[in-house]
């Protein structure tokens, strides 16, 4: 019995030390690792080899302090909103489609830019002055509205109207003809001028004493450029004179500075009439420089034209241009502007230029070039093209960051979506048929939500249509984002030609694609819907169509009102307040008051 005790005492005394140095080891490792809560740290993925990117610098806290405090009842300091580093979400996309790019720089063709570092200002603060200073807005693309509407019954009433005219077609594709009225995208810009700002205008004496003018500035189709009191209709000051059609849209720049963007849409042979950007100024009316002027021999494709709006980052003045030749141009400005004095001058260096083609645009099938605009995003831009590509481009590289198929000739600008607490933001874009028409002009476009970061389709919303030589079918208009009453919705339009001429406005809830509702116009649509909000945040949207119609819609898709004008309306709607101005084919240029 003895011996067996003392066995187990030895037994005892081994599983105690046991248990001791199991202890110890644990405290040990304990020490060594600290604490990092009950989830292990992930290391970084594949895609998070760049640094995040992040919307302000973290704080610091968390750092140790000499004096402790009391007790931890300070509130919690606001995490830093971290977005995603942009990087492709499959390198196959491009190389399933030999996507590449060049950059020239200095003259020559480099292997990597070397330039300033641009970070675009956000949406929310990208224009300084009031008004709608570009296509669809600002940088964001998101709607062509400005202020706050009042309105009791959405009814509509025309205030005024201007005639607008024509000028010939030019020396492109054969063309023979004239350019008439406003087209596509066409949308008027509007703005409420600082008084300091007017006064060194050259508008009409009365234009610059009265109080809260809006001045609507036209560029159109007849060659000119004009320039109308938003509420009356009264010429402003002359019109500027250039013989030659603006098909896209201007911007003006969103410093509030006295300046205009605007590209030609056709190229002729006549002397001082190949096809350009200009850059003018609105003090005097003259032409400070251009962009991108016919003949472009680092263009891969011969036709010019720059039916986009300008991007303009206010922190370096760099413009950028996106061209139908295929090149986006990068142009350092080098503007010396002095509002006291009264004085605008600009001397830009010479372009950095970037290209691309595909095994699409080789075959010839497909178009090389940009005619929708750029959305702008921190140090990214983003084009839809004619062959049917959505591109990232980092601005900081001038190289391409992604590139997603989205099927064929994407006309409508995509409309953007930020979105800080995924770290994300998001594109919606639709495309048309034009290049993968069947045999009896019938196919199938999409309207997609694309990741910002990633280039992914998280949905897409398939249609079948009709479409026609002359007339496009599909998504020439861009989206609405919604807000206030329209809140999670985004709303656009389409249209099925050649087989009924029908047009659709429709609303699609954001996070899943399905339609909320849809609305039946009388006659396709290209027109990009406008959307105008009241204080409360009800909405009332604006959209046109072929046959001359204005509607209205509520928040539901159903009609308020409608007015016909009698001409086909292609150009985009702009809004400011109650006002409203569209520009027709054939029958001028109406301004309208929501009531």
């Amino acid at each position: 019995m003895s011996r067996n005790r003392k066995q187990n005492n030895q037994l005892l005394l081994l599983i105690a030390l046991i248990v001791l140095a199991a202890a110890a080891i644990a405290v040990l490792i304990a020490l060594i690792s600290g604490s990092h809560g009950d989830k292990p740290k992930p290391g970084p993925s594949p895609a998070d080899t760049a640094a995040p990117i992040q919307t302000k610098a973290p704080d610091d806290t968390d750092a140790p302090t000499d004096e402790p405090t009391e007790e931890p009842t300070a509130e919690p300091t606001e995490e830093p909103v971290v977005f995603n580093p942009v990087a492709p979400h499959d390198t196959a996309i491009a190389s399933l489609y030999g996507f590449s790019s060049e950059i020239m720089q200095g003259g020559e063709i480099v292997s990597a830019f070397s330039g300033e570092s641009v970070e675009f200002r956000h949406n929310d603060v990208y224009s300084e002055a009031e008004g709608v200073l570009s296509f669809r807005g600002s940088c964001f693309r998101q709607n062509a509205f400005y202020g706050t509407a009042k309105v009791e019954s959405g009814k509509l009433q025309i205030l005024w109207h201007r005639d607008s005219y024509s000028v010939p077609k030019g020396e492109g594709g054969n063309y023979s003809g004239a350019w008439t009225g406003s087209g596509w995208t066409g949308q008027a810009l509007c703005v409420r001028w600082d008084k300091d700002t007017k006064a060194i205008m050259n508008m009409f004496d009365w234009a610059k004493e009265k109080d809260g003018l809006i001045e609507v500035i036209y560029p159109t189709m007849d060659g000119n450029i004009y320039f109308f009191d938003m509420e009356t209709g009264e010429p402003t000051r002359n019109k500027l004179v250039f013989g030659v059609p603006f098909k896209g849209s201007g911007s003006v720049d969103p410093r509030g500075w006295p300046i205009l963007y605007v590209g030609q849409g056709d190229h002729y042979n006549t002397e001082g009439k190949a096809s350009k950007a200009y850059v003018i100024s609105l003090i005097d009316g003259k032409v400070l420089a251009t962009v991108g002027a016919k003949p472009d021999s680092f263009a891969l494709r011969s036709w010019h034209a720059y039916d986009s709006a300008a991007i303009i980052d206010a922190g370096t003045d760099t413009l950028f241009y996106p061209g139908e030749n295929g090149i986006l141009y990068r142009v350092k400005l080098n503007t010396s502007y002095d509002k006291q004095a009264g004085t605008l001058t600009m001397a830009p260096d010479a372009p950095v230029k970037v290209r691309y083609q595909s095994i699409r645009t080789k075959s010839g099938k497909f178009w090389l070039g940009y005619e929708p605009s750029a959305v702008a995003w921190r140090n990214y831009l983003y084009l839809a093209d004619n062959a049917g590509f959505m591109q990232c481009v980092d601005v900081n590289t001038m190289k391409t960051v992604w590139v997603q198929d989205i099927w064929d000739d994407t006309n409508a600008t995509p409309c953007f979506e930020e979105d800080p607490e995924n770290g994300t933001g998001y594109l919606y874009v639709g495309n048309t048929l034009d290049n993968k028409a069947d045999a009896n002009n019938r196919g199938d476009v999409a309207f997609f939500k694309i990741d910002a970061c990633t280039g992914e389709v998280i949905w897409q919303k398939e249609y079948t249509i009709y479409t026609d030589k002359h007339v496009t079918g599909g998504f020439q208009g861009s989206a609405v984002l919604g807000r206030g009453e329209l809140e999670g919705l985004v709303i656009t339009t389409y249209s099925s030609v050649g087989n009924g001429y029908a047009g659709y406005v429709v609303a699609y809830d954001k996070e899943t694609g399905d339609e909320v509702w849809t609305f039946k116009v009388a006659g396709y649509t290209w027109c990009s819907p406008v959307a105008l909000y009241d204080a409360e945040g009800k909405a009332y949207i604006v959209v046109c169509n072929c046959v001359g119609d204005i509607y209205v819609l509520n928040g539901k898709g159903e009609q308020l009102d409608k007015i016909n004008v009698e001409s086909n309306i292609e150009a985009s709607p702009v809004a400011f307040d109650n006002y409203i101005v569209v520009g027709t084919r054939v029958k001028g240029i109406y301004g309208i008051k929501i009531y």
